[in-house]
């Protein structure tokens, strides 16, 4: 059997995905959070300190922990497939809304800037293009552009931070909805039931 994730309240065994379609709303929602917890933050946690000092995996379990609630939370808005990355970027930090040039002479969105020049590389050839990470926060507390050179140095620990405060939120907001007609579990199901 393969294992979506472990027991979560009213279902005392791990959950396959076999048993996901005949779960309720409600029951995706808590068995997602529940593979969420014990599957991403309790193993990228372990990175997330000083020690062991792991930025640059930190920063690549950062970006695919936004994609992932992004893709529950939004779904794929028509005409632009990473639309949902951008969305949970921007809910990190309003500066990410900012429009600036990007090295290619567009004007971008930071969080557009972000997915192109980090994501996008780090996930295809596990390097940043126009993105850089720091761990030091004299070089940047939470984030910093540079307008002049078009690029941008990201505090991985802030980012990581970050995203746990708002995909928390998240996962908090959509465990206690109960009306599947309506978001956040409304949104989360549609876009469940297409993945699973």
């Amino acid at each position: 059997p393969w294992i979506f994730g472990p027991e979560f309240p009213g279902h005392p065994t791990s959950v396959e995905r076999r048993e996901l379609r005949a779960f309720t709303p409600v029951q995706r929602a808590a068995a997602y959070r529940a593979r969420m917890d014990s599957f991403y933050f309790k193993q990228v946690n372990s990175i997330a300190s000083r020690s062991p000092w792991a930025p640059f995996p930190l920063a690549v379990m950062t970006c695919i922990g936004i994609e992932t609630i992004g893709a529950y939370k939004y779904g794929d808005a028509p005409g632009d497939k990473n639309g949902h990355f951008k969305s949970v970027v921007e809910e990190l930090h309003q500066g990410f809304s900012r429009t600036e040039t990007d090295p290619n002479g567009s004007s971008v969105t930071l969080s557009t800037f972000l997915y192109k020049g980090f994501r996008n590389s780090l996930a295809h050839g596990f390097y940043g293009r126009w993105v850089f990470i720091t761990h030091d926060p004299a070089k940047a507390k939470t984030f910093r552009f540079d307008s002049r050179q078009h690029l941008l140095v990201l505090n991985v620990y802030w980012f990581y931070e970050r995203f746990c405060v708002v995909a928390r939120r998240y996962l908090e907001q959509l465990t206690q909805a109960t009306d599947a007609a309506v978001d956040p579990l409304k949104t989360f199901d549609l876009n469940f039931r297409k993945n699973f």
